[in-house]
């Protein structure tokens, strides 16, 4: 086991640039989110998810064409009329849309976005996935598209109704194939598989993604999947309760090929709670089986708060077929993790070119008793949390 450990003097009240630049964000989005602590559930999500997702101040829409105006004649307002075919074709034919103020029925195609485009949701208005027995869908996707802004999403999966038992891969936003994305301020819940979805597309990896506090909770699988991304940036994002799907993760870091990149990934400031799984899992099994990989994620004050794990990083040699590797850093600065029933940080990382760099950490036990760090440092060097193949450094 490569290991080594060093421990510093800690303001941990000092204001960093981090945490200001987070303050400064949270104060333009108008957002009032509490502290994890709480202990009742409404007021957690209400509290952290910024459920007025219309507070973020965003650029002026300009021309946006009202697609309201592409309803039929007597459209409803209630959510409870499928218009899918009707916001299709105005999508593909206006570039700059302004969706309707109201819930609206999508049906199990759902909503493809295609290239330069820019869409505002206002408030109150809602996607809603119609009951299906799919095993596989998508509310909206951005399928080899570039250039798009998405402002103000809200989504809403159809888990609560959904008419099959199989399956797990519907989605409410996915990312495929894609390039200089940007998506403020989504609200993505109860969807059959994942929130958000990342993933490459016949070979064309995701490129500048950008996702401004997206908000993503009680989804089946997943709050939010990474399988595919060269240049990622997560600000603020909230992902909890997920439920339903194994590996229930708040956020997942996951390639699923070999043809896969994983490269140039910041998440800062999430907050994660109540998954069943880690909070937040890397694995880099699926990427091997091909050429030699780099990697490259860095989190950034990241907090969880009563999932299973904290954070949970692997790297089996299963799906190696010769002598390639997957060589990179994990940056993991100023994590805070809370009464994890197992444990707050768990690796099986079998493959000591990556190496896992933590810095700062706070950790409470399950009854939310703050470690010291000689404590934590226990933890941490544990043979059954950190295997002792792992090429890793803690500083205190």
């Amino acid at each position: 086991m490569a290991m080594n450990y060093k421990f510093k003097n800690k303001k941990r009240l000092a204001t960093t640039a981090c945490q200001l630049s987070a303050v400064l964000l949270l104060m333009l989005s108008a957002s009032c989110k509490k502290d994890l602590s709480s202990t009742n559930t409404t007021d957690e999500l209400s509290g952290l998810s910024g459920i007025n997702k219309k507070s973020l101040t965003l650029a002026s829409t300009g021309t946006a064409v009202d697609i309201t105006s592409n309803l039929p004649k007597g459209y409803v307002k209630d959510g409870s009329v499928d218009y899918t075919t009707y916001l299709q074709k105005a999508i593909n034919a206006n570039s700059n849309i302004l969706f309707p103020a109201f819930p609206i029925l999508i049906n199990g195609n759902g909503l493809k976005i295609g290239s330069n485009k820019t869409i505002t949701f206002p408030e109150g208005s809602q996607l809603i996935m119609m009951p299906n027995n799919l095993t596989n869908y998508s509310v909206l996707t951005l399928l080899n598209a570039d250039n798009v802004t998405l402002n103000n999403p809200v989504v809403i999966g159809d888990r609560d109704g959904h008419l099959d038992s199989l399956g797990q891969w519907g989605q409410g936003i996915s990312v495929r194939g894609s390039s200089n994305i940007t998506i403020n301020n989504a609200n993505v819940s109860k969807c059959w598989g994942d929130g958000i979805y990342l993933s490459a597309y016949h070979g064309v990896n995701n490129r500048n993604i950008t996702l401004i506090s997206p908000y993503c909770t009680q989804n089946r699988r997943n709050g939010m999947s990474i399988t595919n991304a060269i240049g990622l940036d997560v600000e603020t994002p909230y992902a909890g309760y997920s439920n339903g799907a194994s590996p229930f993760c708040g956020i997942d870091i996951e390639a699923e090929t070999s043809a896969d990149e994983l490269q140039n990934i910041v998440i800062n400031n999430a907050k994660t709670e109540h998954n069943p799984g880690p909070g937040i899992q890397m694995g880099f099994r699926s990427i091997l089986g091909g050429s030699n990989k780099t990697i490259g994620i860095t989190l950034n004050n990241p907090m969880d708060k009563s999932s299973t794990i904290g954070l949970k990083a692997t790297c089996t040699l299963t799906r190696r077929k010769g002598s390639e590797i997957v060589a990179g850093n994990i940056n993991i600065n100023n994590p805070y993790w809370r009464k994890n029933s197992n444990t707050p940080i768990a690796t099986n990382l079998l493959m000591n070119t990556i190496r896992v760099n933590i810095v700062n950490p706070t950790v409470q036990d399950i009854s939310g008793n703050q470690l010291s760090d000689s404590t934590a440092l226990s933890i941490f060097t544990y043979k059954t949390h950190i295997n002792r193949e792992a090429n890793y450094s803690i500083t205190f």
